[in-house]
């Protein structure tokens, strides 16, 4: 018994340790970079990150980043860019999979609960108060909610627009040839006339495109964590699940897709597309697409497509659990959490990191036109078809304290705490669904939805064919056993919320 016990002591010393290397570095007393340590000793944070770097600007980056996570967090970053969100959820799974250190990476509505079932993440509950003490107190306790599973804290959310509205993004200079204005567009019949007139003035562009196989359809439902059982219209008070592809609304968007196709507005085969909509409109073969809508839209689809655009707002701006989860998280292969902590606390509060992360090296992908306003733009010779880096402002922890880009109002970042605040929310924002119990008919149904989805969306399935039949396997796949027990963790939930 009294071995037991000193033994117990000595592991609680052990977890004190290192929950005091958070405030102390990497032991219990104070340490600088230039007495006790040298930047050798550090600890490599792994971060993989969205989008793109030529080889010599991610190792300046790195450096650059480096100088001041030494002196600040005693640890060092290595940056590993994976392009596309898909590819890189892909590569940490794999990676944390096979045993390779995971530190720090960025995920996107992809569900917190799938995040813990695929053993992904590191809980952040004994980290925040001591390694991360600025982001706890900056980020709302209804925002911790969306990110949090069973007790377990999964990640940081981003501090970005937090809400969305659905709209249509277009090539201005040509709806202007055409002899539209923004507010011209006010009904889908309006923007159907204006996409009429570009299939026949512009035959070898296509009116509307995809996003790397992707319609992005503009309706509000609430995903509940995934498509499988939403509510219907988060504008409403309606909190019963149902199957949307049973709905109304659903089968009015895939009709109306198909109906669009049959006009030649839609690309062909658009489900295959691998481009996304902002190359294709880049190389001028496409018109413009449905998006997501935010007061940043404009700069960042500008600072991509190389054209100014228009925006056609179809759904206003609502909030739901799945969009506030998009987040940075710590993997489950981290060899030392505090460390990564720390640096996502940096990552977070620290202007001049933000700014680098984000916009790489100043005079070569970007430099600053107007230092009181702090806004930036392209150095000269340097346009979205040859900047050296990709430029994902929205996939880094926290976008509102880096610059502003030029085609963007200077308080564009106040616009979107605005829009974050007035969105409408989700009688279920909030709620965090546990698949556990489905995994199963989870998966058969996923398998039914790749199959048709796509294709029913992008207008190339006839939906009066497609539709039911993909139902029916839906049906036969288990979803109403999915349904269901949604249902009862959504009631739950809400009985507890309205009990607290």
């Amino acid at each position: 018994m009294k071995r037991t016990g000193w033994l117990a002591m000595l592991l609680a010393g052990v977890l004190l340790w290192n929950l005091t290397a958070c405030t102390n570095g990497t032991t219990g007393t104070e340490q600088t970079p230039s007495s006790q340590s040298s930047s050798e000793d550090f600890y490599t944070v792994d971060v993989y990150a969205l989008g793109r770097a030529s080889e010599p600007l991610r190792k300046e980056i790195e450096e650059r980043a480096n100088a001041i996570l030494q002196e600040s967090c005693e640890a060092k970053i290595r940056l590993t860019y994976q392009g596309t969100k898909e590819n890189c959820l892909q590569q940490v799974k794999l990676a944390v999979s096979t045993g390779k250190k995971v530190d720090l990476f960025p995920t996107f509505e992809t569900g917190v609960a799938v995040m813990v079932n695929y053993g992904l993440v590191t809980p952040l509950n004994d980290y925040l108060s001591l390694c991360g003490p600025e982001i706890q107190e900056d980020i709302s306790p209804e925002d911790w909610q969306c990110v949090t599973f069973n007790g377990m804290i999964c990640g940081v959310p981003m501090n970005r627009e937090k809400a969305t509205g659905r709209g249509f993004v277009y090539r201005k200079d040509l709806a202007e040839a055409l002899g539209y204005q923004e507010e011209d567009l006010q009904t889908i019949q309006d923007l159907e006339d204006l996409l009429l007139k570009v299939r026949d003035a512009y035959p070898d562009m296509y009116p509307v495109v995809t996003s790397s196989g992707l319609a992005r359809l503009p309706m509000p439902y609430d995903r509940l964590g995934d498509d499988l059982g939403v509510l219907e219209n988060s504008f409403t008070d309606s909190t019963e699940v149902v199957n949307l592809f049973e709905t109304d609304s659903y089968r009015q968007m895939v009709e109306l897709q198909w109906d669009w196709a049959q006009k030649g507005l839609l690309m062909p085969d658009g489900a295959s597309n691998t481009d996304n909509e902002f190359s294709l409109m880049r190389a001028g073969k496409g018109f413009g697409h449905f998006a997501n809508v935010k007061p940043d839209k404009y700069g960042e689809v500008i600072r991509s497509v190389g054209y100014e655009i228009g925006i056609f707002s179809i759904v206003p701006p609502y909030s739901e659990t799945t969009l506030v989860s998009s987040m940075w998280s710590i993997g489950h292969t981290s060899e030392q959490p505090d460390k990564a902590m720390r640096v996502l606390n940096e990552m977070y509060t620290n202007p001049e990191l933000a700014n680098l992360l984000t916009y790489g090296i100043e005079g070569k992908t970007y430099q600053i036109l107007d230092h009181e306003q702090n806004i930036v733009g392209f150095p000269k010779g340097i346009d979205s078809d040859n900047v050296p880096y990709g430029f994902i402002i929205w996939s880094w922890p926290n976008e509102l304290i880096a610059h502003v880009w030029q085609k963007d109002p200077p308080d564009v970042w106040q616009q979107v705490e605005t829009f974050n605040q007035e969105a409408h929310p989700s009688p279920a924002r909030g709620f965090v669904w546990d698949n556990t119990e489905v995994l199963g008919e989870v998966s058969a149904c996923n398998a039914v939805l790749d199959e048709y989805r796509n294709a029913l969306e992008c207008g190339s399935l006839d939906p009066a064919v497609t539709l039911p039949r993909m139902n029916q396997e839906l049906r036969a796949a288990g979803i109403d056993k999915i349904l269901a027990e949604k249902q009862k963790q959504l009631d739950h939930w809400l009985a507890e919320r309205r009990s607290s």
